[in-house]
């Protein structure tokens, strides 16, 4: 790893990547291995030199939920995307098992300025992430994210960002302002969005209601972009680390 493992990863989070990185389905799927890179074949002794450090293909395959036997494309991005992704360098994956039909997935590697300062913060926004979910393990988004977080964490990234789609207004099949903050994503509340609800008028945030009424937030949330703070004990990790210790580790066989 480019950095020394963090107090807060020796204590909260090795053991959990252990146990993933022994997981049945993050060895069927998320290896490192039969992986092209812009028509390049990838081998697990491979590195790569990122803004922030060197990475090993498997490393690189957590940070940008790369699948096995994927097809991958690097592209750096000058300006934002039709759909609002910030400039950066993006890996486009191309999975036809993986992936839903018709999609490709997208990661990349973002700097954001600090207030009115000179100082740039290092970051990850997923732009598209879609799975098949005919052809693939209930668990493998959990998983995939989690590897992700972890590896993001490592690589000393600030946070992970995306738009959570769907909910009130949005396209009913989306629902990723749902999925999203069950892994510990969170943003701040639109004004007045729980004006008139009295057991959630103090609320601030995503997760503040969620807290309190999850079933509000199902029925009555709505799209939004949402953060995943990768910060030492950050409530995102308090949200994510018991979530993929319930609903993954304890329901399956590594």
């Amino acid at each position: 790893m480019p950095l020394t493992p963090t107090a807060f990863y020796a204590d909260h989070l090795a053991q959990l990547h252990r146990l993933l990185l022994e997981h049945r389905i993050a060895k069927a799927h998320l290896s490192g291995t039969g992986i092209r890179l812009d028509g390049n074949d990838l081998g697990l002794d491979d590195r790569f030199d990122l803004p922030f450090g060197e990475l090993s293909t498997l490393e690189f395959a957590h940070l940008f939920c790369v699948f096995d036997g994927s097809r991958v494309h690097q592209q750096a991005e000058k300006f934002p995307s039709r759909d609002d992704a910030p400039p950066g360098l993006y890996f486009t994956v191309i999975n036809s098992k993986i992936i839903r039909n018709q999609h490709k997935n997208r990661t990349g590697l973002i700097s954001e300025a600090v207030g009115e300062t000179d100082l740039f913060i290092e970051a990850l926004h997923v732009d598209h992430f879609f799975l098949n979910e005919q052809n693939t393990p209930r668990s493998l988004g959990t998983i995939a994210f989690t590897l992700c977080s972890i590896t993001a964490h490592l690589a000393g990234l600030a946070h992970i960002s995306l738009v959570a789609a769907g909910g009130v207004g949005f396209n009913p099949r989306h629902v990723g302002y749902k999925v999203w903050p069950r892994l510990g994503f969170d943003a701040a509340l639109l004004p007045g969005e729980t004006h008139g609800v009295l057991h959630l008028e103090a609320c601030q945030t995503v997760q503040d209601v969620i807290a309190i009424d999850g079933a509000w937030w199902d029925a009555h949330g709505s799209q939004r972009l949402m953060a995943f703070d990768l910060a030492v004990a950050s409530r995102s990790w308090q949200k994510l680390i018991p979530y993929v210790r319930e609903k993954v580790l304890a329901e399956s066989t590594l």
